[in-house]
């Protein structure tokens, strides 16, 4: 059976309206949190609406920190209340015309040392797998990370991470939780020089983020460099 919107001239948008309705069934607990949310195609049938309305809602739900969306997996609750909630978001910043890229600098397997043994909880000597990347926008290189992943994943390829990282966590079973993040204003490195191509007066934006699991397990630790005149940190708190 759809459910009625209302259509009048002034009402609110159709996502608008969808969106309060899941909100509001969100509140009342008819989807738990880790449940598995309708498809937009499910929405489409329920509310008599177009596909774009529903992923329009479906969008605004994720934005504000109600369901996460991830191919393959499905659209996932992650709350349902009306807590306080904050949601950080990193914005490129620039001609959106042009393409943003990105290209794996290295693939290899490292060895924790005493900092990185006591930021993941790991044992000494640890053996992780480091990924380095560089993202560009147009010509210039924008950004650059370091990401070290758990013993667990014991290979992984540059076709594995075309798309998210967090995309290609949860395919081998590991779903962020929670994080801590540490955000700092640096000096760029000699090696943060040559693959941002600045020199050292140029402001750096660092970036260092901890992803845990719900049994507070590190799964991903993540090293960003940014070119501060590209990038808007933003956080919502509601």
């Amino acid at each position: 059976m759809k459910k009625q919107l209302d259509y009048s001239t002034h009402s609110k948008p159709l996502y608008a309206q969808v969106y309060d309705i899941l909100v509001d069934k969100l509140n009342k607990g008819e989807y738990r949190k880790n449940d598995t949310f309708p498809t937009e195609a499910e929405f489409q049938e329920m509310f008599g609406i177009s596909r774009i309305t529903a992923r329009r809602a479906l969008s605004e739900l994720e934005k504000e920190g109600y369901v996460k969306r991830s191919r393959g997996v499905g659209t996932l609750v992650i709350r349902n209340s009306k807590k306080a909630y904050a949601t950080v978001h990193t914005q490129i910043l620039g001609i959106s015309t042009q393409r943003v890229r990105r290209k794996i600098i290295s693939i290899k397997k490292v060895t924790l040392n005493r900092e990185l043994s006591e930021i993941m909880a790991l044992p000494e000597g640890t053996t992780l797998t480091k990924v380095e990347r560089v993202i560009t926008k147009g010509n210039l290189p924008i950004q650059y990370n370091c990401f070290y992943f758990p013993p667990c994943i014991e290979s992984i390829t540059e076709e594995d991470l075309e798309e998210s990282i967090y995309l290609f966590l949860e395919s081998r079973g590991l779903n962020s939780n929670h994080y801590t993040e540490k955000l700092s204003a640096i000096v760029p490195t000699k090696q943060e020089m040559e693959l941002l191509n600045v020199d050292e007066k140029t402001p750096i934006f660092s970036r260092r983020r901890v992803d845990y699991n719900k049994d507070n397990e590190a799964i991903l630790y993540m090293e960003g460099s940014y070119l501060s005149d590209y990038y808007e940190y933003k956080v919502n708190g509601s």
